[in-house]
């Protein structure tokens, strides 16, 4: 039988959850020859993804990633982590900004599974789009 990505995530999960350091070293080990036995390390980076999602789904945390064409501003770095809250219910948002000068203006917003994307590079080939059909 195959182990989906998420279900060793899960499993994963369910077996560090409020363990000491001593059995979270043990437990990964344990995980990482399973992973072996059943040729699936190629899976580990995935594993490892959406074991952060359900960690931090937990923990009420979300990371995001902001790439804009120019450096944000203060009040505009908190606006997007006001949104983020507000959109996710998250106590705490790990904001990381990019800057991207292709974007033109605008920005693109990745968070959770989600992409929210206001650059005008995008809405200029909508547009580019909408014309040509």
């Amino acid at each position: 039988m195959k182990v989906s990505v998420q279900q060793y995530a899960k499993s994963l999960y369910d077996s560090v959850f409020e363990k000491s350091e001593k059995e979270v070293k043990a437990v990964l080990k344990s995980f990482v020859a399973i992973l072996g036995r059943n040729r699936e390390l190629n899976k580990a980076e995935e594993i490892i993804r959406v074991f952060n999602e359900l960690w931090n789904k937990e923990h009420g945390e979300v990371n995001a990633t902001l790439v804009s064409a120019r450096e944000l501003g203060p009040t505009a770095r908190e606006t997007v982590t006001h949104y983020l809250k507000e959109k996710t219910s998250a106590k705490k948002i790990s904001l990381k900004e990019e800057v991207d000068e292709k974007l033109i203006g605008g920005f693109v917003l990745k968070y959770d599974s989600k992409v929210l994307d206001g650059s005008l590079k995008t809405s200029l080939e909508n547009l580019k789009n909408n014309i040509s059909n």
